[in-house]
């Protein structure tokens, strides 16, 4: 942990001290899918209780948003964006007792604003390899809640979920490896992987289950960490120098 957030800070710093050069200012959109991955905290869980068990499974989500990239060197660069996040989540309620199973699913969202620097390195005429590590600050609108019942021999049985946010902002750590192709006139076009770590839980996910209204009750957390594909398209755009050179022979 100690190692990311000095690598973060350097990479943040570095563009500062550097003689910034008049280079390229380009807008980007993304698509990142993301993928629960228990390594990275945040795969698939069981709490086996005295009651009941749950099963908490994450579910393929996705982050969609914007990014503005300004170049400093023609290595080192800084990108600041806004993200929306939807991420998945399915609960398997099972009374082993009765034998009676119900699932809750519900989706938590969340709003992110990443800073990143980025190194870069050519590999070919068009094709380059980027680092980048920084913080986001991730903003979670609500609190959730959801519900299910079932009848059976004669009892009656209810499901319910409420998942508590830790706090509404928080900071987290990210970072990512990548490849883009530079195009002349096309823009570029990015492929890689990131992973967003926050420095708390996102949530507390409490589970009740109640036989004819007599409840029991557990508690799981929701960890912020995933790990996604990223896909990005930059749109073209000249650097500033070329484009006074080119107003002043206008």
């Amino acid at each position: 942990m100690k190692r990311i957030i000095l690598i973060s800070l350097l990479l943040l710093l570095l563009p500062a001290v550097v003689d910034a050069q008049k280079d390229v200012t380009t807008f980007g959109i993304q698509f990142k899918p993301i993928i629960p991955s228990k390594f990275f905290d945040s795969g698939v869980e069981t709490i086996e209780g005295d009651f009941f068990n749950v099963t908490k499974t994450p579910k393929l989500g996705y982050n969609f948003g914007m990014v503005i990239r300004k170049g400093f060197t023609d290595i080192l660069s800084l990108e600041v964006g806004i993200n929306y996040t939807r991420r998945r989540f399915d609960l398997e309620v099972t009374e082993p007792v009765d034998g009676v199973k119900k699932n809750l699913n519900f989706i938590f969202t969340a709003y992110e604003i990443p800073v990143q620097g980025l190194l870069y390195v050519q590999l070919g005429d068009e094709i380059w390899m980027n680092a980048a590590a920084g913080f986001s600050v991730d903003m979670y609108p609500s609190d959730l809640f959801s519900s299910d019942s079932e009848d059976l021999n004669g009892s009656i049985y209810d499901f319910e979920q409420r998942t508590y946010r830790s706090n509404w902002v928080q900071f987290s750590l990210v970072a990512n490896y990548g490849f883009e192709w530079r195009t002349e006139e096309d823009g570029i076009f990015y492929l890689g992987a990131s992973y967003h770590r926050p420095f708390n839980n996102m949530a507390v996910t409490e589970v009740t289950f109640k036989k004819d209204n007599f409840p029991y009750k557990e508690t799981l957390t929701l960890s912020g960490s995933y790990l996604t594909i990223d896909l990005r398209y930059f749109f073209h755009e000249e650097a500033q120098r070329k484009k006074k050179m080119k107003k002043k022979e206008k």
